[in-house]
């Protein structure tokens, strides 16, 4: 339980102007202890001793090191005004001069800042002395404005960021998710900020931070990129051959992200399940999706140019391929089967194989 300080904050080791005969007669801080430096569940003296105290109020007051939150009052003469069993106020007082000595005990993270020993001169008066206390304590990586995934368009530039506390003053490096070369060069960087620059859909994928200070274990954070860019297809087979009553397929390959809409035509006409034709999408990692377009008993109707059309967000694309009619069944097709249709399309591709290999007999022994 803390009390909040009604009066203005005074600059830090602020002393109040006085007359000379104040100054002579006065209350004065003499001595306030040095800059402490403790580990967490350690003890700490806070001493602060005044000459010419007479009947002045001295009083204990802390704040947050950049001072931007309110201060908070521990003690008011020789009284507590917290209610925490950790701190306990001594206070001596020999002829006109006394100390008065703030002791914490288990010290946490949160007791780390600046103590001000003050003297109440009057309402609007005071004079002052600050000891800093800093607490070592492991490093802890700060939540950032935005979520663990930061999505931006190609060509953009992106700012990934990442703060920390602790004591001593954490530093932060940055690496790419196995260890692969940062999109500015190298495999880490150290900063809290990582700048990239007009990204390219290569620089996407998972970024840590860590934070460390030598104390305690080190803080990693993720963080996940995502660039979005426009579909790009290629095509693994532009020329398909095929004969008649056997199956095939066409195939186109998108890369893109977001995730795209994949469409097939043929003759300006777009082809549904359904049919001769079976289609499927198969996603894979790097954003890449294989669309196939199964074409069931080819028949002379299906030869001709397959276009595959793909869009998101960002753009769109096409690239077309071609089937056309063989004699021989394309062996080398993995979907190869027989057709429903025809009773003697087996003999046909057994008497085609034993031909080529009479022929390549022939050869050999000529």
């Amino acid at each position: 339980m803390w009390l909040r300080l009604s009066f203005p904050l005074i600059t830090l080791l602020s002393v109040v102007t006085l007359s000379s005969a104040q100054q002579a007669s006065g209350p004065n801080i003499v001595f306030i202890s040095p800059e402490q430096i403790k580990d967490i569940g350690e003890q700490v003296t806070l001493n602060c001793s005044i000459a010419n105290v007479k009947n002045y109020i001295v009083g204990w007051q802390k704040s947050n090191r950049d001072r931007t939150k309110e201060s908070n009052i521990i003690s008011l003469g020789t009284q507590l005004a917290v209610t925490e069993d950790r701190f306990q106020l001594n206070f001596t007082k020999e002829n006109n001069s006394a100390n008065y000595v703030l002791e914490i005990k288990d010290i946490v993270n949160t007791d780390a800042g600046l103590y001000e020993c003050q003297i109440l001169v009057n309402s609007t008066s005071k004079i002052t002395k600050t000891v800093e206390l800093q607490v070592r304590h492991p490093p802890m990586l700060l939540e950032n404005q935005h979520t663990n995934t930061l999505t931006k368009a190609e060509g953009e530039d992106a700012q990934l960021v990442c703060r920390a506390e602790g004591y001593p003053r954490p530093s932060i490096s940055w690496k790419r998710e196995y260890n692969a070369i940062l999109p500015i060069g190298g495999q880490t960087f150290v900063g809290n900020e990582l700048r990239l620059n007009a990204l390219r859909r290569e620089d996407r994928g998972t970024y840590y931070c860590t934070a460390d200070n030598g104390v305690g274990r080190p803080d990693t954070k993720t963080i996940t990129l995502e660039v979005e860019f426009a579909p790009v297809i290629s095509v693994p087979r532009p020329k398909v051959a095929q004969a008649l009553d056997y199956d095939i397929d066409v195939e186109c390959v998108v890369q893109a992200f977001p995730a795209p809409a994949i469409s097939w035509f043929r003759n300006d006409k777009q082809i549904h399940n359904g049919g001769s034709y079976s289609i499927s999408h198969t996603g894979s990692p790097d954003d890449v999706t294989t669309s196939v377009v199964k074409i069931h008993s080819v028949a002379s109707e299906h030869f001709g140019d397959y276009v595959c059309k793909a869009s998101n967000k960002v753009g769109q694309a096409e690239a077309r391929l071609n089937l056309f009619e063989q004699d021989v069944p394309n062996i080398n097709y993995s979907g190869l089967k027989w057709s429903n249709g025809g009773s003697s399309t087996k003999q046909v591709l057994v008497g085609h194989l034993f031909i080529i290999a009479l022929t390549l007999l022939l050869a050999t022994l000529l």
